[in-house]
């Protein structure tokens, strides 16, 4: 059973610094820290890579690196743990460069106490879930926690250099397919059984599409009843269709509002990479476009090039 300790990793190659540091730890919480130290770089992403811990506390100064480039390695290792750095009274300007490459706080050796450490700590693991907090709220849907469009347009290019990379070294053409839908109909569920529920149903939808996709795709909404998918890793048109009767059977059984029984339809438009654009703005704008096409029928999907077909 985990234990309600903190646990502290410690890289610091001053044996008598580290030490100090153990005893102060161990006045201030009173047995509520479990330190583990280390003295090298290379060691500590060792022990980065294979246990978890709640914050890592690091000397600016060790055998294999120094200054900030040390915390942008240790924090490169491990982005959810907090930082504080170790440093000289001399060193505050390099201290302040560490803040700037990724520590949370710094504290100056033989400056502070027990009780100080223990604030720095807590500060600086408070700080560390704000600022994962606010970059997953700039980032994701408040309602499904879906990405939203900023980071879909985000996972776009960079699926595409991926492509570009995978189909140079294999030799062979991989595609993307973007997948723009939205509900048919769902103005009226708004309107008849209110907008709280509409934001259920929402949530309802985007729970079974998560639960119908490879870890690979990213599923998005775009706002609205809009949501989008990127697929990886398609051969062209013939894959992307299997795709699309994915998105289809999601909406295959009715949804359970309350005491409602909803039969929910979406209209889908498909783009592909590369051949109807190389960026993802044009490829969401030539899904937009064929998904119009498919709202004119409803429960049904369009590629674009079909688009350009009639």
């Amino acid at each position: 059973m985990k234990n309600n300790h903190t646990r502290i990793l410690l890289i610091e190659d001053n044996p008598l610094d580290a030490r100090l540091m153990a005893e102060m730890l161990s006045d201030a919480g009173a047995g509520g820290y479990e330190l583990q130290q280390e003295k090298m770089i290379s060691s500590a992403l060792q022990c980065l890579s294979e246990q978890e811990f709640d914050i890592v506390l690091i000397d600016l100064t060790l055998p294999d690196g120094s200054g900030a480039d040390t915390v942008e390695r240790i924090c490169s290792a491990c982005l959810q743990v907090p930082v504080v750095v170790l440093t000289g009274l001399e060193d505050d300007a390099v201290a302040l460069a560490a803040v700037q490459a990724g520590a949370q706080d710094y504290l100056v050796k033989g400056q502070v106490e027990g009780h100080e450490i223990r604030h720095a700590i807590r500060y600086a693991i408070e700080r560390k879930r704000l600022e994962e907090r606010l970059q997953f709220l700039a980032t994701h849907d408040d309602l499904t926690g879906l990405p939203n469009r900023r980071l879909f347009q985000d996972r776009i290019e960079h699926a595409i250099e991926r492509s570009h990379r995978d189909s140079r070294e294999a030799q062979k053409k991989w595609g993307l397919a973007v997948a723009l839908f939205d509900l048919d109909a769902f103005k009226s569920v708004n309107d008849t059984l209110g907008h709280a529920q509409g934001d259920i149903l929402l949530q309802a939808v985007a729970d079974r599409l998560q639960r119908s996709i490879r870890k690979s795709d990213t599923l998005a909404r775009m706002g609205g009843d809009e949501f989008t998918l990127l697929y990886e890793n398609v051969a062209g048109r013939q894959d992307a269709e299997v795709l699309a009767r994915k998105i289809q059977a999601v909406f295959s059984s009715p949804f359970q509002l309350g005491d409602n029984l909803l039969d929910i339809t979406a209209s889908i438009g498909i783009s592909l990479y590369p051949s109807d654009g190389e960026d993802g703005e044009t490829l969401l704008r030539k899904a937009d476009i064929a998904m119009y096409r498919a709202k004119c029928q409803r429960n049904t999907f369009w590629f674009y090039e079909m688009c350009r077909e009639t």
